[in-house]
């Protein structure tokens, strides 16, 4: 079983590019280098496309494979980012581009996990991770966490934690702030959790998607800048969330650049490297994001206060992220649980069953509060209050 540092069988038995071996020799070569080693064309697409001419002439390499770590501009750009606001110790070295968090996440856990580890996942969780842990042959090992922190702010996490740890245990899953529950861990939090991962010598998978959305003025911590956890974190971030393009399919990483180095060789087998396009579209928005994020920040939490003032049944008030995540049962009233769900339906609200994102929320419903604009979330709402108030 591969624990922190080593990685899996599957990932060192892959080689890498297969032009990796000659990089230093076609660097040294510079613009005298005839490139005829890769498959790809020289003329530009001779049909129309919806990309402004001066993007065009800024970016002539557009439509080429880019560098399967990433376009350099972006990297740079990011590592500026992750530095500054996550206190990471990065250069744009430690940054890979993916396609993605759902490619970064798939390809850490691949590299992660041996057939019949355990890992560690806090929950609730973004559901499509416990299927990435089984495609890789890896075991969830599911902690109920984030809504218990509501319940118990105090509680002592590394005892809590370590009930859930045995011999199998590689690696630890953690998201802050965390989808669905909203919650938000502060740096002592992190602490307890870091403490635990060295304690036993696991890796750290921190997905960090809802990086910056944080309400009342809490702050984001990046686990990965405590002591001793930048070596032993792969941190996640993708621009579907804050940046608002989930259609873009783009993600990264942060992480030592010799561990960057291991999973891209399984990112080069699954699909080679991230649009080049989409990388380039995206260094502005990062180099300018000071000027436009927090009225997004500010916006969710507006949308927020709307779907959980006037929501007439019993929830915790989300930290970050932009999801309410509650239980039903009380409101069911002798009824299938599935029955409510159908009314919702009925009712024309459409809502996401509790029970994807962990065994221990089969009871719970959640909601997002940011996917409509405020009239259409004030009709959800409305539609809510009166289907629970009617079958409660």
């Amino acid at each position: 079983m591969p624990r922190f540092p080593e990685f899996s069988q599957r990932l060192n038995q892959l080689a890498g590019s297969v032009f990796e071996k000659f990089l230093p020799k076609m660097r040294e070569k510079g613009a005298d280098l005839v490139k005829l080693h890769i498959g790809d064309s020289y003329l530009p697409p001779p049909y129309d496309l919806p990309v402004d001419p001066a993007f065009r002439e800024a970016h002539p390499l557009f439509n080429r494979y880019c560098n399967t770590m990433g376009v350099p501009e972006l990297r740079a750009a990011l590592a500026e980012k992750v530095a500054a606001e996550n206190r990471l110790p990065v250069s744009p070295n430690d940054i890979m581009l993916t396609c993605g968090a759902c490619n970064a996440l798939n390809i850490s856990a691949m590299g992660l996990l041996e057939p019949g580890d355990e890992i560690l996942v806090l929950t609730p969780c973004w559901p499509f991770f416990l299927g990435m842990v089984r495609l890789a042959g890896g075991v969830v090992v599911e902690a109920p966490f984030y809504s218990r922190l509501y319940e118990e702010p105090d509680l002592d996490i590394a005892a809590y934690l370590e009930r859930f740890i045995t011999p199998k245990t590689a690696a630890l899953y953690l998201n802050t702030p965390n989808n669905p529950s909203g919650k938000v861990l502060s740096r002592p939090q992190l602490e307890a959790v870091a403490d635990l991962v060295q304690q036993h010598q696991l890796w750290l998978l921190s997905d960090e998607a809802y990086d910056g959305m944080t309400f009342d003025g809490r702050e984001h911590h990046s686990i990965a800048s405590l002591p001793g956890m930048f070596e032993r974190t792969l941190s996640i971030f993708t621009f579907s969330k804050v940046y608002m393009f989930a259609g873009l399919r783009l993600g990264y990483i942060a992480a030592p650049e010799h561990f960057l180095k291991q999973l891209n060789k399984m990112m080069v087998h699954q699909l080679y490297s991230p649009s080049t396009l989409s990388q380039q579209m995206m260094v502005d928005p990062v180099r300018t994001r000071e000027s436009w994020h927090r009225d997004f920040v500010q916006h969710c939490q507006e949308l927020r206060g709307i779907a959980s003032d006037q929501l007439r049944i019993d929830h915790h008030r989300p930290e970050g992220a932009y999801y309410l995540f509650f239980p039903i049962d009380k409101y069911l009233n002798g009824r299938d649980y599935w029955e409510t769900i159908d009314l919702c339906l009925e009712s024309g609200v459409s809502v996401a069953p509790g029970g994807d994102f962990g065994s221990d929320f089969r009871d719970y419903i959640r909601i997002c509060f940011a996917g409509e604009s405020p009239d259409r979330l004030q009709v959800a709402v409305e539609r809510l209050n009166r289907i629970f108030a009617e079958h409660s």
